[in-house]
């Protein structure tokens, strides 16, 4: 995909914005970095010296796994398209979860009913 992009010349952040904060510009520059080894990660973005008043490590949740969007990165979609993707995702899983959920309350109310008999079953 990116192959069919026309070459950027690169610019100044500086010159983007002349009125941001060296901290400012500081995150941005590390947050637009092309390599994610080389981007900063939530944790770090949170300690940074631009929202550091923001962070409150017992107050903000870690996700402990990797987050991956399920859209094809070699496939260029228009906006409207990626939105759509990602809302269909979020409801199909929404979905997922609600099933199991209600999976789980069925299968503890029918163990725990009578000690796991049938209702209308003899004696």
């Amino acid at each position: 995909m990116l192959e069919s992009l026309p070459p950027a010349k690169p610019r100044r952040l500086r010159d983007i914005f002349p009125t941001a904060s060296d901290d400012a510009l500081d995150l941005l520059r590390n947050l637009l970095q092309f390599n994610p080894n080389r981007r900063l990660t939530a944790e770090q973005v949170l300690r940074h010296a631009y929202v550091a008043q923001f962070h409150n490590p017992e107050d903000e949740p870690v996700c402990t796994r990797r987050i991956k969007i399920p859209i094809d990165d070699n496939q260029k979609f228009s906006i409207r398209e990626y939105r759509n993707n990602l809302y269909a995702d979020i409801h199909r899983r929404k979905k997922e979860l609600r099933r199991k959920i209600l999976q789980s309350h069925h299968n503890y109310n029918y163990n725990n009913n009578a000690g796991g008999s049938r209702a209308g079953g003899s004696a």
